[in-house]
């Protein structure tokens, strides 16, 4: 029979699922802070201003421009950094209505456009708020956008560009967007943010990051960017996706800079080329180089051809955001799995067929794409798999925690998210590097099915060891499982004041008029035996 399993290692969660985004105003953790950039704001902030005072002088965006555009890269701060400052130097002390960050999607392999669209993005320099209201005006004008945590939560592209961003323009709200897929969907998100942008009030900015050429020599690395640089500057996205696709320019963030080239030339705007620049500057290494720029997109006017999403016709639903995939009600666990009039065995035999089943749908997941072999499409029996509900792969090794991915709320049924979450768990964890194929027959593994989460109207509501709980309060949130409170003995009180600090509040603060304490439960099963 399997056996339900402890979760205490789900104590250091909050690098990976911290951030996910529950429609109340949670932050998305930040992933590569320590790696690609210091993780302390002591170190990073000095770093980034240091930074910025040595990039050269630059003629700054016009104040009578309107709609402003920056193209800048995402590497780590020793390669891409001071050409990244140089971008950001350029609006430096400006104000803006409106922002859009336009990132990549190295990691998700999802073929989507999908928004970070309440809460915001954490920095060790605090947190942007994300502007949940314009995030909504453009979910309400293309239903083909999405709200899907799995494209933010590991992907570094706009997490590095945002302590420039607070440094010279600060925390002003912004639109997050990972723009995923092929290449029409940055032609179709240009065209939408034109839509979109006619008539609005106020200037805009919009930053598009991009390295360009990866790992060829240096020389080689200056035509093949060039190419793509100068028809960034002609601003016609027709010419460089051609040029991508023959191969004679590469950049990894393709679909942003052509949205932003769009949006610039239907705008009647210009580009300049402020720096181009690679990894070598740093390494010394010209043998294989990745291709840096900042380019600056300037117009006086916004277009105007199309009106303006009214604000007040598009009012956010009160029920799940459009893109959202929460479905259309809650999802109790359990339900569904065995007949009413069924006997306690019966119901607890149904319940480890359908664990066993999940268990080896992880393993079988794991094996293929290991190998190298295509996600496997799986067929699963038990009803519970059609459900959609938030769930966590964990893989230890050893007893040791070696990966962990998961969703607080169902996007998509179990069956299909307990895949996805193992892959990502194996190869997608920044904490760890990728598990191996040979690794795998030493790794075990852990599912934890979540039930829908309950606001707590009194604090007498809580069980300890039975529920989980999430507090949200402000641009910060933490969360800790059923299991952590009983694997250390807490009481109540104890459990309250760990969950304030896994959010990065006072103990306390769950009392707080805008504090919102939400409860849930957590069916932990995996292949180990306790």
């Amino acid at each position: 029979m399997v056996g339900l399993v402890s979760l205490v290692g789900l104590l250091v969660w909050g690098l990976i699922v911290g951030g996910l985004p529950a429609w109340g105003g949670t932050l998305r953790a930040p992933a590569v802070a320590g790696a690609f950039y210091p993780g302390t704001a002591e170190a990073l902030g000095p770093l980034v201003e240091g930074l910025l005072a040595r990039a050269p002088a630059v003629e700054p965006a016009a104040t009578a421009s309107r709609l402003v555009g920056l193209i800048v890269p995402h590497a780590g701060y020793q390669y891409s950094g001071p050409t990244a400052a140089l971008g950001f130097k350029s609006v430096a002390g400006q104000t803006f209505d409106r922002v859009y960050f336009l990132g990549v999607d190295h990691r998700s392999g999802r073929p989507t456009v999908s928004l970070w669209a309440d809460g915001g993005y954490d920095t060790p320099l605090g947190p942007v708020p994300a502007d949940a209201t314009t995030s909504q005006e453009l979910l309400v004008a293309d239903p083909a956008l999405v709200v899907d945590p799995r494209q933010h939560v590991a992907e570094h592209s706009l997490e590095v560009l945002l302590p420039f961003y607070l440094k010279t323009v600060g925390a002003r709200p912004a639109v997050f967007l990972s723009v995923g897929g092929p290449p029409e969907n940055g032609l179709r998100l240009g065209d939408l943010l034109r839509r979109h942008l006619a008539g609005v009030a106020g200037r805009v900015l919009i930053v598009a990051s991009t390295d360009w050429s990866h790992y060829h020599d240096a020389a080689t690395a200056q035509r093949l960017d060039q190419v793509g640089i100068d028809a960034v500057l002609a601003l016609d996205a027709p010419r460089l996706l051609e040029a991508c696709r023959r191969e004679t320019t590469e950049l990894c963030g393709l679909n942003g800079v052509l949205a932003l080239t769009t949006l610039m030339k239907a705008a009647g705007g210009r580009a300049r080329l402020l720096a181009r620049t690679d990894s070598s500057a740093a390494s010394g290494d010209t043998s294989q180089v990745v291709g840096y720029a900042a380019i600056l997109c300037e117009a006086e006017g916004l277009p105007a051809s199309t009106p303006a999403i009214d604000r007040q016709e598009h009012s956010p639903p009160e029920s799940s955001p459009p893109g959202s995939g929460t479905g259309s009600g809650p999802v109790r666990l359990g339900q569904g799995s065995t007949p009413e009039t069924a006997t306690a065995t019966r119901e607890e035999e149904a319940m480890n067929e359908m664990h066993k089943e999940a268990l080896a749908a992880v393993r079988t997941t794991l094996e293929a794409v290991l190998a190298g072999r295509p996600r496997p499409a799986l067929t699963f029996r038990h009803p519970r798999f059609a459900e959609k509900c938030g769930v966590f792969v964990t893989l230890k090794k050893h007893g040791e925690l070696r990966g962990c991915i998961g969703l607080l709320q169902g996007v998509e049924p179990l069956g299909e998210a307990i895949q996805e979450m193992a892959v990502a768990a194996a190869t997608r964890d920044p904490r760890f590097p990728q598990v191996t194929l040979d690794e795998l027959k030493e790794i075990d593994i852990e599912i934890s099915v979540l039930s829908p989460m309950i606001p707590v109207a009194n604090l007498d509501e809580i069980v300890v060891g039975r529920d989980g709980l999430l507090l949200k309060k402000g641009f910060r949130s933490g969360v800790l499982l059923p299991q952590v409170a009983t694997e250390y003995g807490w009481d109540r009180d104890t459990f309250l004041e760990h969950l304030c600090l896994k959010a990065g509040l006072p103990p306390g603060s769950h009392k707080a008029p805008d504090a919102q304490l939400l409860r849930f439960t957590a069916e932990v099963f995996g292949e180990k035996e306790p």
